[in-house]
């Protein structure tokens, strides 16, 4: 069975929750596009994410790996197109990976999973092109040196994601509901799927 492995984070800061996690497990063992969704939530610890991501990848060969974050001040889904070999720690610059390229960008159909959340899900979203320098960066730019690296020949890429209305309640920040949300990210990996002919294989 064709798969696609799923990733969310824990809640981090002062969120009392965090929808990546929240999407990703309830989408899991889903089947969209004709690939079985497998998916993981991860801790928001430098090196314990890509720690866990690895052998999944490993055991499950997937045929995509898609990762989930929270973007505190987004108000539509930003499917990232860029990681960059830079994470930030205590205010101190670090690389991710040690003479690893300057990026990777995503091998994801990135704009045909605009697309569809926009027309399949009805959800606002965006190609956006910085993925940050914290966990959300660290993951997508590990994934993509890992499969790299390994001549692995599955994609990989990042969507960031709103606060739900309960996290920014009287702050007057922009938010999505969560089950537009999921379905916004559904169609999106229908989207990656559909990139994978997987009827042929």
């Amino acid at each position: 069975m064709p798969k696609i492995l799923l990733t969310g984070f824990e809640p981090w800061d002062d969120w009392s929750h965090n929808p990546s996690g929240d999407i990703a497990l309830a989408l899991n063992g889903e089947m969209l596009g004709g690939c079985e969704i497998v998916s993981a939530v991860l801790p928001v610890v430098h090196g314990e994410d890509i720690a866990i991501v690895k052998p999944l990848i490993e055991n499950l060969k997937p045929l995509a790996v898609v990762s989930l974050g929270l973007h505190g001040s987004a108000s539509v889904l930003h499917i990232e197109r860029v990681a960059v070999n830079l994470k930030v720690v205590g205010g101190v610059d670090h690389p991710v990976v040690d003479d690893g390229p300057d990026a990777y960008f995503a091998t994801l159909p990135t704009r045909e999973m605009v697309a569809a959340i926009k027309t399949s899900a009805h959800v606002p979203a965006k190609l956006t092109y910085s993925a940050g320098t914290f966990l959300c960066n660290h993951i997508m730019y590990n994934a993509l040196h890992y499969l790299s690296e390994s001549g692995n020949g599955a994609q990989a890429g990042f969507i960031h994601l709103p606060p739900t209305p309960d996290m920014v309640l009287g702050t007057g920040k922009a938010s999505m509901a969560l089950p537009d949300i999921q379905r916004g990210v559904a169609a999106a990996l229908e989207a990656v799927a559909q990139s994978l002919n997987v009827s042929t294989i």
